[in-house]
């Protein structure tokens, strides 16, 4: 090696020495950067995931949301139609219904009972069974249901309803729910007032039948021998003054008078025999008032209200005619000072008379016994009036009901059915 290339060689040298330590230097700084690089690319990666992650665990919530959305709007469905099944059988039942809570606060009330009881449900909701019904049995058995938790037996009671009473026919049972708890106690009751009514005229009847088949034995047993008096004293009048011969005539008239109490009776106890024809309804009533106006006289001072419908009925005329002119001779005899006789009839289903005055009224205690043989509540009167009237009202198919208070007076009213 010469002198002059020597330089030249340790400049390659140092050339080649500086190109390999910048080399070095840039490869270890792009293997920093590249491990810096990869550092973020695993954090990002790992944020990323977590992201990721939340997201499909928030979808997922959705989707339950949505899930539970539908189960709840499903059970709310279910809900109400299980309500309104029970508002639906509710509404149907005959019998009336009425729930009261633990604090005996009613809570429903269905349409039969509002029609029982004349009253609205938005007025009875939130009210006690005392404020509903008055205090009485139905309040105390519904208290003893709540109290003891055991269900009543059926039982019957009177209800005064506004200016009516009725009879109801009622039970308790708990109300609970499917645990076992007592939520309150359902009322239920039903309208025995027609029912009432019915029996009432059943045993009525029977009672007339048994009297009327005993008076028939006593009228047959008394007429003989008061016929025999009446003929003995008509002979005896022959050979008497005049004073003796009018104490003998009271007597007769007195025998006449006994003798028509026993004509009664008979007729009473006759079996009814029906002559049915058709009968101009309005022409009947208005003969019927006019001949009890014209014997009681001008003095009468009886106004007369007439409401009669046009038509005809299938019945017995003269029976008819008899009953009528009880009833409107009674109506016009309980107002001996004058007042306002109202006579109204009229054609549905059934043939419907209502005859009205305005006396004294029939205490209500007495309701039942004035269709009685020889119950009266006048001064003179045999009481057979009303007892023929409803013999014969009760054989042409019909009923004869009575509606009366002190001083209220009395309205009777017929119903004869037509089909």
């Amino acid at each position: 090696m010469t002198e002059k290339t020597l330089p030249i060689v340790i400049l390659g040298v140092l050339v080649v020495a500086a190109g390999s330590f910048f080399i070095w230097g840039m490869m270890r700084r792009y293997r920093r950067e590249m491990g810096l690089k990869q550092e973020d690319q695993e954090k990002t990666q790992d944020v990323s995931f977590i992201i990721g992650a939340f997201q499909d665990v928030t979808r997922q919530l959705k989707e339950k949301e949505k899930e539970l959305e539908r189960l709840r709007s499903l059970a709310e469905q279910r809900a109400e139609n299980v309500e309104s099944y029970t508002e639906n059988i509710l509404q149907c039942v005959t019998s009336g219904v009425i729930t009261f809570d633990t604090n005996g606060l009613s809570t429903t009330m269905n349409r039969a009972a509002e029609e029982i009881l004349g009253l609205e449900r938005a007025k009875a909701l939130g009210r006690t069974c005392g404020e509903i019904f008055g205090e009485g049995d139905t309040c105390r058995l519904v208290q003893d249901t709540l109290q003891k938790k055991i269900p009543s037996r059926r039982m019957e009671t009177e209800l005064v309803r506004q200016k009516d009473r009725i009879w109801l026919g009622f039970n308790t049972a708990l109300l609970m729910d499917r645990q076992g708890k007592s939520l309150g106690v359902i009322l239920s009751f039903s309208d025995l007032t027609e029912v009432k009514q019915l029996q009432e005229q059943m045993e009525l009847r029977e009672r007339l039948t048994a009297l009327g088949e005993m008076s028939a034995g006593i009228a047959h047993e008394l007429r003989n021998p008061m016929a025999v008096i009446a003929g003995y004293l008509n002979l005896l009048a022959k050979k008497q003054d005049g004073a003796g011969q009018a104490v003998i005539k009271d007597v007769l008239e007195e025998i006449g008078g006994m003798n028509r109490i026993i004509g009664d009776l008979l007729t009473f106890a006759r079996p009814t025999a029906l002559n049915r024809t058709p009968v101009n309804m309005r022409e009947l009533v208005e003969s019927c008032v006019a001949t009890v106006l014209q014997a009681k006289g001008a003095d009468a001072r009886i106004a007369t209200v007439l409401d009669l419908g046009e038509g005809t009925a299938p019945i017995d005329e003269v029976l008819m005619r008899q009953a009528l002119g009880n009833l409107i001779q009674n109506a016009v005899e309980a107002m001996p000072d004058g007042g306002t006789l109202t006579v109204r009839s009229h054609r549905d289903h059934d043939l419907i008379i209502t005859v009205k005055d305005a006396g004294i009224g029939i205490p209500r205690e007495q309701h039942r016994k004035i269709f009685l043989p020889f119950f009266t509540t006048k001064d003179k009167g045999v009481g057979m009036g009303l007892a023929l009237t409803h013999k014969i009202i009760t054989a042409h198919g019909g009923r004869i009901e009575v509606e009366s208070g002190e001083g209220g007076g009395t309205a009777f009213s017929i119903t004869i059915p037509l089909e």
